[in-house]
């Protein structure tokens, strides 16, 4: 019997999941996530998809931000049964698809069918980047949190983080006002037009600050989203509107701050662009923040344009306590070293405080 490897239901990685007993799977726009199987990362972390968009040749894949782990559909069942992918092939062929997984899998191919709206130049992003962040403040709660990591008002103003406003009213406002100046929003990750047509953007239900992440020439590539509360899924999404009709999708930018000599002599490698700004404002420390600790293929190339010379990795203090962060952190200095980068040192500090920037306040009191 032939087998279409692109359609058939019981190769899709929703239905392989399921066999696999992951059970909390819950849809994410055009993914799943669940709790990831390998490391016990919460939701929000442990990716299942379908197909994507931007790149239809992958498909029916899963992969952890947090431990990395990641593959296909037949590695996904053949690592969770401990037997071989051609014996994995035979097992998930041999079974029949619950009518729910196959519901699911028909929704998302309806998804999947709308248009794919390329992003904008990043001249143009950063252009509409500046405005948004213009014409909204920081709020009292935001500004308090931004203090306490060790920024000053001026810094705070000066990389631009801004509290997103909830009123639809006034997202809408916002956006006329952006359109007046003559950008078009179409195209730019975190707007999109409403039911009513109307431009608007994205704010997550919890609430949040805009975080921008800028390249090394200082334009604003994208921006992430600080959401309010500690004890929630995924604290720092992308500003993305690839969920929505007419959208568009962010992608996981590289983020760097400059020392104020803007010399990359030293550089330092951490996750995330909010706990580089402020490691990089508290040390006066050129820093290079990856979207993930095992997404950083590519950042060699941004290095060698800022021409570093010593480079230090300073990833979290847990990943002492996690195996999965520290053989990330192992490959990242394998894959430096494969393209030319022989200083490299790992940064290491009191295990109580968790981030760089933690370390650093602290130091600095």
């Amino acid at each position: 019997m032939e087998i279409d490897y692109d359609t058939d239901p019981r190769l899709s990685i929703l239905n392989v999941a399921y066999m696999c007993g992951l059970t909390d799977i819950k849809e994410e726009g055009y993914r799943f996530t669940a709790t990831c199987p390998f490391c016990g990362a919460k939701p929000g972390h442990f990716y299942l998809t379908p197909t994507d968009r931007r790149n239809p040749n992958y498909k029916n894949v899963y992969r952890c931000v947090k431990c990395g782990a990641a593959g296909s559909n037949i590695k996904l069942y053949a690592e969770l049964h401990s037997c071989s992918t051609k014996e994995a092939f035979k097992e998930i062929m041999g079974f029949d698809v619950k009518i729910s997984v196959v519901k699911k899998i028909k929704k998302m191919e309806k998804k999947l069918n709308k248009p794919v709206i390329p992003m904008a130049d990043i001249d143009t992003r950063d252009k509409v980047y500046r405005k948004l962040i213009s014409l909204l403040y920081v709020s009292d709660k935001h500004l308090e949190n931004l203090v306490l990591r060790g920024l000053t008002e001026k810094d705070i103003r000066k990389n631009g983080y801004a509290t997103l406003p909830e009123s639809k009213y006034l997202k809408r406002k916002i956006c006329i006002e952006i359109q007046k100046c003559g950008f078009s929003l179409k195209g730019i990750p975190g707007f999109y037009p409403s039911k009513y047509k109307n431009w608007t953007f994205w704010t997550p239900k919890e609430g949040g600050f805009l975080v921008p992440v800028r390249d090394m020439y200082g334009r604003i590539q994208g921006c992430q989203i600080r959401k309010n509360g500690e004890k929630i899924k995924k604290k720092y999404p992308w500003f993305s509107s690839g969920y929505m009709d007419r959208g568009c999708s962010a992608q996981g930018f590289f983020h760097v701050y400059w020392n104020s000599k803007h010399s990359g002599k030293k550089v330092a490698i951490t996750e995330g662009a909010l706990k580089a700004t402020v490691a990089g404002i508290l040390s006066d420390t050129t820093f290079l923040a990856v979207p993930g600790v095992n997404s950083y293929n590519g950042c060699a190339e941004i290095l060698k344009k800022m021409k570093a010379e010593r480079i230090f990795v300073a990833y979290d203090m847990d990943r002492f306590d996690n195996s999965q962060v520290m053989e990330n952190q192992v490959k990242l200095i394998q894959y430096l070293k494969s393209e030319g980068f022989s200083d490299i040192r790992v940064c290491t500090w009191n295990p109580s405080y968790k981030g760089i920037d933690d370390y650093l306040k602290h130091i600095v009191g």
